[in-house]
This record gives structure tokens, C-alpha cells and sequence, in this order.
């Protein structure tokens, strides 16, 4: 209540990080954890903090009921509606807040469920990315200019990013185990210096959200994007064959951290602080 009385009649939804509470079990879950980490706790804030457009994501987005019935609530043939309405929301004239206490989620633990999951995110963000993009003009009149710009270096970027992580992460390989020369050295400084940014993002967001446990996955992130291919190109052809194909996640599939409610309370106290 404090962040809608605070953000203004143009704050139409606030988003609630996700933390993950069995990063432990599996490279695959530590992984996602520190993906989820550089997500909710450094991409979305600065989205947040600028008024620009941002995905929802999640199962704790607190909306205010009109701007949510006016936007016409979600889209039941996107299969990341959340995502499709934090854009929708954006068009409407609306922004999104985030607050500090989280919600806890459980990770898929094998590569199996994580393939079927991320494949699922991925379709329904071309599906969002192909409506905002079915009058580009249009959207960036609604949006404005500075937030479609935003739009696009996020949302467009992750999408494009999933399609050549594994090419790109095949072409630096070949280049550094045979003689063929694939690649200039200034390729190659890139290349390394990107993944160094992108692991130190994940650290420093490991931090922010207090869950330096996994932080270790950081170290081999650089074998975890490529994986994101795979998904990818399953996501395309499901898009033009299977549409609408919603692959269900199993869930209460491992051991969970148990999080104390007085620890919950405290962490909501500390954010109307904040706030005030």
C-alpha cells in the first residue's frame, strides 16, 4: 500500500523480486538463482527507478485492479502474460514499481524441466515482442521514444541473445582449440570481457539479494548461456507450430529453504523505512 501511495496514479503494478530457494540442488538451479538475482535485484530496479517499461515476471505482481481491468487484464493466448502486460501497461501510459521484500520460488533442478520452462519464456517473449512490433510507430508514439529504446536494448536484446549464445560460444571455442582463425584478438578481449561484466553483475546482484550461496555459479555462467540455444530455436518452431502449447513446470520437486516469517516481516519493515 505504501509503494501505491507513494508512486503516484501512474503507478499501475508493483513487482516483488523472486529469490530462489534451492539454488543448492543442482548447477542447474544455482544457475537460474543467479540469473533471477542480476534480474530482479539490478535489471528490473534500474528499469524501475527510470519509469521505463519493464517485463513482469513472476507470482508476486500487486496491480492496482482498475488499471488492470482498463488494459484489458492478460492475454490468455500469451504464454508470458506477465511479460505481454508489463508492456501493455507501458503503452497505456502507466509505469511499474518494485519493492524490496521477496517472494521465494522453487528452480527446475534438471536440464529437462529447465529446457521446457525456458523454451516456454521464450516463445511467449517473441509473442510479445511480435505484437509490440506489429506497428512499431504506433508503440513507440504510446510508449514514447526513450521507452521503446529501452524495450528494445532489454527485452529485443534477450531474445537475440538466446538464438547466438550457442553459435557465438561454438565460433570463440573453435577459434581457441584449433589453427583455424576464426576470430581477431580484439574478438576475443570482447568476447572474455563480456563474460567478466556479466559474472561480476552476478555477484554483485548475489549480494544485493543476501543469497551468496550460489554466488559460486557466477564462475561457470559462460556454460550456461549456450543452453539458452537450444531453448531458443525449440521456442521458434513451437511459435510458428505450437503456438499456444503451455508446457507445464513441475513444482515440490526438491528440498526448499524454510524462510521465517519474522525474517519476511523485518525485511518489509526495512522497505517502508526506506520509503518514508
Amino acid at each position: 500500500m505504501a509503494a501505491f501511495e507513494d508512486g503516484g496514479a501512474d503507478l499501475a503494478c508493483v513487482q516483488a523480486p523472486l529469490e530462489i530457494d534451492n539454488a543448492d540442488v543442482s548447477w542447474i538451479s544455482g544457475q537460474f538463482a543467479a540469473e533471477y538475482a542480476i534480474q530482479f535485484r539490478e535489471m528490473l530496479p534500474l528499469l524501475a527507478h527510470f519509469k521505463l517499461p519493464l517485463p513482469l515476471g513472476g507470482t508476486s505482481n500487486h496491480f492496482r485492479t482498475s488499471v488492470l481491468r482498463e488494459s484489458g487484464g492478460w492475454d490468455a493466448f500469451n504464454v508470458t502474460e506477465d511479460a505481454d502486460l508489463g508492456y501493455r501497461l507501458a503503452r497505456d501510459g502507466y509505469h511499474i514499481g518494485v519493492i524490496g521484500p521477496p517472494t521465494y520460488e522453487e528452480a527446475p533442478v534438471t536440464f529437462g524441466a529447465w529446457l521446457s520452462q525456458r523454451t516456454r519464456w521464450i516463445k511467449g517473449h517473441l509473442q510479445t515482442w511480435l505484437v509490440l512490433m506489429r506497428n512499431p510507430v504506433r508503440t513507440a508514439r504510446e510508449m514514447g521514444l526513450a521507452s521503446f529504446a529501452a524495450m528494445q536494448l532489454t527485452f529485443a536484446t534477450g531474445i537475440l541473445a538466446a538464438f547466438v549464445h550457442g553459435p557465438l560460444a561454438f565460433i570463440l571455442l573453435t577459434a581457441l582449440l584449433t589453427p583455424y582463425d576464426l576470430l581477431a584478438p580484439l574478438d576475443l578481449i570482447l568476447a572474455i570481457f563480456s563474460y567478466c561484466v556479466a559474472m561480476f553483475a552476478s555477484l554483485t546482484a548475489c549480494g544485493l539479494s543476501r543469497t551468496f550461496s550460489h554466488a559460486g555459479a557466477a564462475l561457470t555462467m559462460p556454460l550456461y548461456w549456450p543452453l539458452s540455444s537450444i531453448a531458443a530455436y525449440r521456442a521458434l518452431f513451437e511459435l510458428i507450430f505450437l503456438p499456444h502449447y503451455w508446457s507445464k513446470t513441475k513444482h515440490g520437486v526438491s528440498a526448499r529453504t524454510a524462510h521465517p516469517t519474522s525474517d519476511i516481516a523485518s525485511e518489509v519493515r526495512d522497505e517502508r523505512a526506506r520509503a518514508a
